[in-house]
């Protein structure tokens, strides 16, 4: 099934709203889970990646993790985010390197590309 994960997001019941209307399944990440693996999280037998690099903190506006949506599903759900004016920068999709990292490996990760892109 497709589903995004919603990692400390401050408007996690609009965007699981917007997820409910395009049959999507929205996970709520609890702070207990983010040493788990991105995988685990996502509903696979994925074990975390305990070495590697990771945040102390997340970013204010949260993680989004798309899981396997198919790519018309996640345009339009990043779409309906935009006009809905909801700002998450921090997205990513569940891929075979990140599934083993935790919450905040995939954090940290996601802030060091956001930096360099933006220098």
């Amino acid at each position: 099934m497709e589903k995004v994960l919603l990692i400390a997001i401050p408007q996690a019941e609009q965007v699981e709203q917007l997820a409910v209307k395009q049959h999507l399944r929205a996970v709520h990440i609890q702070p207990s889970a983010y040493g788990q693996s991105i995988g685990q999280l996502a509903g696979y037998a994925v074990p975390a990646d305990a070495a590697g690099t990771a945040a102390d903190e997340l970013p204010p506006t949260g993680l989004l993790v798309f899981c396997g949506l198919r790519n018309s599903h996640m345009d339009r759900f990043l779409q309906w985010l935009r006009h809905a004016g909801i700002e998450i920068p921090h997205k990513a999709v569940l891929t075979p390197t990140n599934q083993h990292w935790t919450v905040f490996q995939l954090a940290w990760e996601l802030e060091r590309e956001r930096r360099s892109l933006n220098q």
